[in-house]
């Protein structure tokens, strides 16, 4: 077993190594980064959905309205969202900063999710919260083992990316939302999100990344079960993280770790915040980058509230204001549907929905991905954390874009 890990270990070194030189500050170059990133998620521009939302009930709290929304992306794609509009005499357009949820237990209703939403809406602006697809209260849809995007030729990671896109969109057609001033901020999974949308978005104003930002080398070679929505195919060999990012020059863009966490490494990540530096200096835009080691673990805490405040305040023409060290947030009840529709899509069932093609029978990631694994390893949980077959076939998964 060992000896397989580390002809894995050393293929995923190998085709990293061989990644060319990239400079995203060069227009072709930026082009080339884009059109692989999209390859590499199954991401195409006219399988972006049109978000149809509707305003089902509103909670009031001092100094907002949080309204609950439900909303179909593609045909029978169901989602729930929650809109934090500040209370304000203000008749001016107002920004919109988009909250990309990670792998919070309860999606939106993440009390570190509650309490960004609740200081960036005090602060002025619109703060809009969706439920990533198989998260939240779309829990029922799948989402962790959901590999159906991969037999198709995608991933569930474009699925989301592609969704938040629609998002953004919307937000540029209402009317209470000024579309020059237009932010995404996200952490842990919502830094995944939050990276795409850098590249992908030039529509955003601003953007924030968080708990995630290091490199797809590292997160590859991950000894553990990774959750769905963190396999991208075939980027290793390809791209970087800090190509992707560095495709927002240049506009502003803040990175930041906890100095603490125990999932990213704060050496990866000032490493890569320096080669991003690099792309903005090149840009001519060298103080339109920041970045930041803040004192805690993975999570948001006050301290990333102050950061992203801070950012927003300057980029969005918002208040700064200090953030609540408490106050009494929305509880796991407090749902926008009590009962999943029994006709909304499987997360499985996106793509066939959008191609018309028929669901592949292939139910393993294994099955989708052979991995190069010798006959002598037992199929059983080796790795603490799952079955090794599993665990070899993300590894191929990483290095093999399947297209579509």
């Amino acid at each position: 077993m060992n000896q397989a890990i580390d002809f894995y270990e050393r293929r995923i070194l190998q085709k990293t190594a061989d990644i060319p030189m990239r400079s995203p500050w060069e227009k072709r170059e930026r082009l080339e980064i884009l059109e692989l990133a999209k390859l590499c998620l199954g991401v195409r521009d006219e399988w972006i959905p049109e978000i149809k939302a509707e305003l089902l009930h509103a909670i009031s709290v001092p100094d907002f309205l949080c309204e609950c929304l439900s909303f179909t992306s593609w045909p029978g794609v169901i989602g729930t969202a929650m809109l934090y509009k500040p209370v304000t005499k203000n008749s001016n357009r107002l920004p919109l900063v988009i909250l990309c949820c990670g792998h919070g237990a309860n999606g939106k209703l993440t009390p570190a999710y509650q309490l960004m939403a609740r200081h960036i809406c005090r602060q002025g602006a619109v703060v809009l919260v969706p439920d990533n697809i198989g998260q939240g209260e779309r829990s029922a849809m799948g989402h962790h083992g959901s590999i159906g995007p991969f037999a198709q030729g995608g991933s569930l990671q474009g699925l989301i990316v592609m969704e938040t896109m629609a998002w953004v969109r919307w937000a540029q057609a209402n009317a209470l939302i000024d579309s020059t001033r237009i932010a995404a901020i996200g952490n842990s999974g919502g830094g995944v999100l939050t990276l795409f949308l850098a590249a992908f978005c030039p529509e955003l104003a601003v953007v924030s990344s968080s708990g995630y930002p290091s490199s797809f080398e590292f997160i590859a070679r991950k000894e553990k079960i990774h959750c769905a929505c963190n396999l991208l195919p075939g980027i290793i060999g390809r791209l970087e993280m800090w190509h992707l990012l560095g495709c927002f020059a240049p506009k502003p863009l803040l990175l930041f770790q906890g100095i603490n966490d125990q999932l990213f490494p704060i050496d990866i990540f000032l490493s890569t915040a320096r080669k991003v530096q690099r792309v903005y200096d090149e840009s001519k835009s060298t103080d339109s980058f920041h970045y930041h080691q803040i004192n805690g673990e993975h999570s948001w805490n006050r301290q990333s509230r102050e950061v992203v405040g801070a950012f927003l305040a300057k980029y969005l023409e918002v208040s700064r204001i200090p953030s609540l060290d408490s106050e009494e947030l929305l509880s796991v009840s407090d749902v926008v549907i009590t009962e999943w529709p029994e006709n909304a899509l499987r997360t499985d069932d996106i793509i066939p929905s959008i191609t018309g093609r028929k669901c592949s029978q292939q139910q393993q990631l294994w099955d989708i991905y052979p991995p190069l694994m010798p006959d002598n390893i037992e199929d059983t949980p080796r790795v603490p954390r799952g079955k090794m077959r599993h665990f070899f076939a993300q590894l191929e998964c990483f290095m093999t874009s399947r297209g579509f």
